[in-house]
């Protein structure tokens, strides 16, 4: 796979959040794009999301066949509503 060039496309995300009663498991399908470098991966999720998804500690997702498991290292709030998130895979 080319580390540079975005991948695009419908995926479902599970993702899970940290609660007062533990983690808590979730999904949705969103138009993503991906871009993987040899360490860490860039996930940018567009709308319409989940008002939750932002929170996000852990997620999985597959695209194109390839399937992902990461921790959620850092996440930004785009001007066009999107979330961009930086993943550590696992």
């Amino acid at each position: 796979m080319d580390f540079s060039a975005p991948v695009n496309g419908k995926a479902r995300i599970d993702y899970t959040q940290d609660t007062l009663f533990g983690p808590m498991a979730k999904h949705a399908e969103c138009q993503v794009s991906v871009q993987r470098t040899p360490d860490r991966t860039v996930l940018r999720v567009f709308q319409p999301l989940p008002d939750d998804l932002h929170a996000a500690q852990t997620v999985v997702f597959a695209l194109e066949g390839r399937r992902t498991s990461a921790v959620v290292k850092g996440r930004q709030r785009m001007a066009d509503h999107s979330v961009r998130f930086e993943l550590k895979p696992q």
